[in-house]
C-alpha cells in the first residue's frame, strides 16, 4: 500500500511539473539549441572524410539517422533547460540555476564533438569530450533528481545519447 502511493505521488509530481511547464518559452531555448547545433555542423565541415578515410563500426547508424536524432537530442536538450528554469515555483528557483548552468555546460561540450570527429578526424578526442559531457549531464541529473521528476527522466535519456555517441566514437578510434 505504500508503494502505491509513492508511485501516485510520483505521478502527481509529474502531472504538477507538466502544469507549470511554459511551452513558448521552452520551445524558443529548443530552436536556439538546435540553431546552435546546426552552427558546429556547418563549422564542423563535411563527413566526406569520414566515409572515405574510415571503416564504419556495426555499431554506428547511418549518417542521416545521425543527423536527424543530432538535431532531435539538441531541440530536446534546449527543452528541457527552457522547462527547467522558466518552469518551477520562485522557492525552487536558486537551484534550478545550478542545473541550467550544468544543462548549458554540457552542451557547450557536445556542441565540439561534431567539429571534432567530422571536421578534425579525431574520434579519441571526441570519446573525451562526449565524457566530459556526460559528467556534466550527470551533475545534472543529480541536482535535479529531488527537485523534478520529469526533467530527471529527460536528463536521463540525454544521458544515454551521450553514453551511445561515446561508445561509437570510441568503437570508430579502435576500428580505425
Amino acid at each position: 500500500m505504500n508503494a502505491l502511493k509513492r508511485v501516485m505521488r510520483y505521478f502527481d509530481q509529474l502531472a504538477h511539473e507538466i502544469r507549470l511547464l511554459n511551452l513558448k518559452k521552452c520551445c524558443i531555448f529548443s530552436c536556439i539549441f538546435l540553431a546552435l547545433g546546426i552552427f558546429s555542423w556547418i563549422v564542423g565541415g563535411r563527413v566526406d572524410k569520414v566515409t572515405v578515410f574510415y571503416i564504419y563500426p556495426r555499431c554506428a547508424i547511418p549518417i542521416l539517422y545521425a543527423f536527424l536524432l543530432w538535431g532531435v537530442s539538441f531541440c530536446f536538450c534546449g527543452f528541457v533547460l527552457g522547462g527547467v528554469v522558466f518552469g518551477c515555483e520562485k522557492y525552487k528557483r536558486q537551484k534550478t540555476y545550478k542545473i541550467g548552468f550544468f544543462i548549458c555546460i554540457m552542451q557547450m561540450f557536445t556542441l565540439c564533438v561534431y567539429p571534432l570527429f567530422f571536421g578534425a578526424l579525431a574520434p579519441l578526442v571526441a570519446f573525451a569530450i562526449l565524457l566530459i559531457s556526460m559528467m556534466f549531464c550527470f551533475l545534472a541529473i543529480m541536482a535535479s533528481f529531488k527537485i523534478y521528476c520529469l526533467w530527471t527522466i529527460c536528463l536521463s535519456i540525454q544521458f544515454l545519447w551521450l553514453l551511445y555517441n561515446a561508445y561509437v566514437s570510441l568503437a570508430f578510434a579502435f576500428v580505425n
